[in-house]
C-alpha cells in the first residue's frame, strides 16, 4: 500500500440515482478553502443521468475521479472498490445528497493537525429538511471553542452524556479508519457509528463546534426505509454483538461497557442483550436506566419543538 499523501483529503462518494443532488454536492466539495483534496466519485449503476453528471465535473476538475460499477452493490461495497484507490492522509465518506461547508476541510485537518494522536474530527450536525425547505442545526454543546478529547476522556464523556457522532461530520486520519476496520459489511446500518467508535475509543477525537455539514432527510432515504424494518435492526446489532467477543475488540467492547455506550436505546435492545451470552456483559443499572429514558424520548421527540431539544441537549452536555 502506497503511504498517504501527506495533506491530501481522500472524498470517497457512493451514488446511486442521484443526478439531481449530485451538482450541489460536487460543488461544496470543490469550494472548499482547502484544496488538496481528490474525490472518488463511484457510481453504483445508476439508471439516471448521474455518470453523465459526473464525467461533466472530472472533465472540469482533474481532481474528481469518476468509477463506475456494472452492477449496483450497494455503498459499503463502493466504499470498499474505492478505498485502494484513496491516497490521502485524511478520509472523508460523503454521501451524493448531503453537502458541506467551504471550510470543512480546513477547519476540521486543522484540529488534526495540532492534535496528531486523534483519529478524527467531528462537528455538529444539521438537517436539510427537504419537504420543509430549511436548515434546523442541533449543537451538541460539548464546548464553546475546538477541542480535542483522548480515548481516556472521551469515554468518560460519553459515560456522562452519551451523544451521537453524525458520520456525516467525519474527517477521519485514513490510517485509523483502515486500522479500525473501516465500515464492516455486516453491520449494515451500524457500519458508519461502529467504525466512529472504534476510532474515537482507541485513538481519541477533535470536535468543532459549529455546523460544518449538512444531512438532507428524505422519506425513502435508506436509513428512513431502515427505520420500519425490524429485521434490518436486529441482523447489525447480532452482528456487533459477535464483534464484541472477538479478540480484534476487546480494548473496544471494554470501553463501551464502561461508557454504558450501545448502538441503539430501545426497550427491545434490552431484550436483544438478555439474549445473549456477550450482551448480558453490557447490562447494568447505567444501561437500564439509559435505555429506558432514551427509548421514552425516542417516542416524545418527534413532538418536542426544537427549542426545547437544545434546551435539553444543552443541560445534559453541561
Amino acid at each position: 500500500m502506497v503511504a498517504p499523501a501527506q495533506g491530501l483529503t481522500s472524498v470517497i462518494l457512493p451514488n446511486r440515482n442521484h443526478a439531481r443532488y449530485l451538482p450541489i454536492a460536487l460543488d461544496a466539495l470543490l469550494a472548499q478553502t482547502w484544496k488538496e483534496f481528490e474525490v472518488l466519485v463511484i457510481d453504483d449503476a445508476s439508471s439516471d443521468d448521474s455518470y453523465n453528471v459526473i464525467l461533466e465535473y472530472a472533465a472540469r476538475d482533474p481532481r474528481i475521479r469518476p468509477f463506475q460499477l456494472s452492477e449496483h452493490s450497494g455503498a459499503y461495497r463502493a466504499v470498499e472498490f474505492a478505498m485502494p484507490s484513496a491516497r490521502g492522509e485524511y478520509l472523508y465518506l460523503a454521501a451524493a445528497d448531503d453537502f458541506i461547508s467551504p471550510t470543512f476541510f480546513e477547519k476540521s485537518i486543522y484540529q488534526l493537525r495540532n492534535h496528531p494522536s486523534a483519529g478524527l474530527c467531528f462537528s455538529d450536525p444539521a438537517e436539510v429538511r427537504e419537504r420543509e425547505e430549511r436548515i434546523i442545526s442541533f449543537p451538541l454543546y460539548l464546548s464553546s471553542y475546538p477541542i480535542h478529547y483522548d480515548p481516556s476522556l472521551f469515554r468518560m464523556l460519553l459515560k456522562r452524556n452519551y451523544f451521537h457522532i453524525s458520520a456525516n461530520t467525519v474527517l477521519y486520519r485514513i490510517d485509523a479508519f483502515r486500522a479500525a476496520g473501516g465500515i464492516i459489511e455486516g453491520l449494515g446500518w451500524l457500519g458508519d457509528w461502529f467504525v466512529n467508535m472504534v476510532v474515537a475509543l482507541r485513538y481519541g477525537v477533535c470536535y468543532v463546534p459549529e455546523v460544518l455539514a449538512f444531512l438532507r432527510t428524505r422519506g425513502d432515504s435508506y436509513s428512513a426505509l431502515m427505520l420500519r424494518d425490524r429485521k434490518l435492526h436486529w441482523r447489525p446489532f447480532e452482528y456487533w454483538l459477535a464483534l464484541m467477543s472477538e479478540g480484534n475488540y476487546a480494548d473496544v467492547a471494554l470501553a463501551m461497557q464502561e461508557a454504558g455506550i450501545l448502538p441503539e436505546y430501545r426497550l427491545r435492545t434490552l431484550v436483544w442483550l438478555l439474549q445473549d451470552e456477550t450482551g448480558r456483559k453490557f447490562l447494568s443499572a447505567k444501561i437500564v436506566r439509559r435505555t429506558i429514558s432514551r427509548s421514552a424520548w425516542g417516542c416524545l421527540r418527534p413532538l418536542a419543538p426544537i427549542w426545547l431539544r437544545h434546551q435539553l441537549r444543552k443541560s445534559l452536555a453541561t
